[in-house]
């Protein structure tokens, strides 16, 4: 359990100089203000989010201890003795399985268990403490931690308490979206997002539901709802999750959320590279459902400038992230093979830098690969000589940029899965027998390996690499979704091999004729 649930006193929101000397802090930003008139140097305050979650997860347990005690009350007669039919009450301090699940949800998808920032999900206790009371989301909350901790330590006989949480949950939810006063709390939509992670472990395509599900209601809740930070971190949220379902289902970004992204936009940071990463990627996904679809009405080439204008605007702002959300290139020799590709891993300052990068990275490799298709589609035609030294040229870099994007991607993972963390100085590198993967690192890097991995650039080495990762999150993060997506792979990597045995054989077959 998390060390911080036995602490009931309220954490201090103090400078560290003035907690540290027990003094009264002016709270002023970005220093302190008793450090100036000092002269010291301000070392800074603690993690808002580290305060909210340590305010609220105490509540939330102390909550469901509370239901708990009400339930056990109700099995005892009028004369305080022990009804015929009521079980022999548990003695002792120990949690219920309610209590475990939403223990193991915060663990992994708010503080991030043992990667080296909070979980993705770190939003969470905003919800909680500006809706009070949030039966529905503590729900979604055991649900999914209860399913993750049963998959992640093979205890199958937790699967039915999940399924049993679960159904609760939704049944909360259908409740809550018939009021319309709760249909439109950021605890609703907050329990719909965290049952969503109950999807991606267990089915793809009840997921990608799931996810238009979301949408819609974001949709319902209106243009008025972006009046919090949270409300904004659920939107992105939802429509990363919502690019991603596209891209997969082969349908364009819904014109409904495209208007909610525009009246969301006058509330953010127009700088931010993380909300511009975001209004690129819908582009991407409306671009990729144009060229499938299009039969030859729309000249190539029209499709071909508006990849390459995205191509360019994402490199714009990549470089903006660079700035703002820096990453440093490591290597380690004596790191095992199988969690650290060539040896490589990228240190990044959080797990959301590390969420957006590889967002931003996969709707890169999306755009390659219709620029790859594009290019060749227009390299089968006349062309002018000119032209089709300047197309190729194009295919080239389209096809190096791939392969950078591929190995950045992978240099990803052992701080997704918590093998190296920014704070420590030195590292221990685990081998594959000791690594326990944990439900947030998983759901984080399924999506990565497998764009890496099914990318035209990679050989089979580096897709069976991939093929591993993903059957390891899968079977000990308990995630179907990647034992899904690593089938597809797999099939993959058979067709490239069958492609480039027959490619070797008309090599040989070519060399042959020329001899004679």
């Amino acid at each position: 359990m998390s060390p911080h649930f036995g602490s009931h006193a309220k954490p201090s929101r103090n400078c560290a100089n003035c907690r540290t000397v027990k003094r009264r802090c002016d709270n002023q930003r970005p220093h302190c203000g008793q450090c100036i008139r000092t002269r010291e140097t301000c070392r800074g305050y603690r993690d808002e989010w580290e305060l909210v979650f340590r305010d609220q997860t105490s509540q939330i347990i102390k909550r469901s201890k509370a239901k708990t005690s009400t339930s056990s009350a109700t099995d005892m007669s009028e004369n305080g003795h022990k009804t015929a039919d009521s079980p022999e009450p548990v003695r002792g301090l120990a949690p219920n399985l309610d209590e475990i699940g939403v223990n193991y949800f915060l663990h992994n998808f708010i503080i991030g268990g043992h990667s080296p920032s909070s979980g993705y999900l770190n939003y969470i206790p905003l919800v909680y403490s500006a809706d009070g009371d949030c039966p529905t989301l503590v729900a979604s909350m055991a649900a999914v931690g209860l399913v993750a901790l049963a998959n992640s330590s093979r205890q199958p006989e937790l699967v039915r308490h999940a399924r049993t949480k679960y159904s609760e949950a939704i049944h909360r939810v259908n409740t809550a979206l018939s009021s319309p006063v709760d249909s439109v709390k950021d605890s609703t939509l907050m329990s719909v997002i965290s049952l969503g992670v109950f999807e991606h472990v267990s089915n793809l395509e009840s997921w990608a539901r799931h996810v238009h599900g979301a949408a819609a209601l974001l949709v319902a809740r209106g243009k008025s709802q972006f009046s919090s930070t949270a409300a904004l971190l659920m939107f992105n949220q939802v429509r990363t999750d919502l690019v991603f379902a596209c891209v997969h289902d082969n349908r364009p970004f819904p014109q409904d959320m495209g208007e909610l992204q525009d009246e969301a936009m006058k509330h953010v940071d127009p700088t931010s590279a993380f909300w511009r990463l975001g209004v690129l990627a819908a582009r991407h996904a409306n671009l990729l459902w144009g060229v499938r679809k299009n039969n030859g009405e729309i000249p190539w080439t029209v499709f071909l400038k508006q990849a390459t204008a995205l191509q360019k605007d994402f490199q714009h702002v990549l470089e903006l992230l660079a700035v703002q959300e820096p990453y440093t290139p490591c290597q380690a020799a004596d790191a095992d093979s199988e969690l650290f590709y060539n040896g490589r891993y990228d240190m990044y300052q959080s797990t959301w830098a590390i969420r957006v990068w590889n967002n931003a990275r996969m709707a890169q490799m999306v755009v390659c690969n219709i620029m790859y298709y594009l290019l060749n589609k227009i390299l089968s035609t006349n062309l002018a000589p000119q032209t089709r030294a300047h197309l190729d040229l194009e295919l080239r870099e389209s096809l190096q940029l791939q392969a950078k994007l591929a190995a950045d991607m992978l240099g990803t993972v052992p701080q997704g899965l918590g093998l190296v963390s920014p704070t420590f100085t030195g590292y221990h590198f685990p081998s594959l027998d000791t690594l326990s993967t944990n439900a947030s690192g998983g759901y984080l890097l399924t999506w990565t390996l497998y764009t890496a991995g099914q990318s035209m650039v990679v050989g089979s080495k580096t897709r069976q690499w991939v093929v591993g990762r993903l059957q390891h999150i899968g079977q000990y993060a308990g995630n179907a979704v990647a034992l899904q997506l690593l089938e597809v792979i797999v099939k993959v990597d058979k067709i490239r091999l069958r492609e480039e045995c027959d490619d070797q054989a008309k090599k040989m077959v070519d060399v042959h004729d020329l001899r004679n």
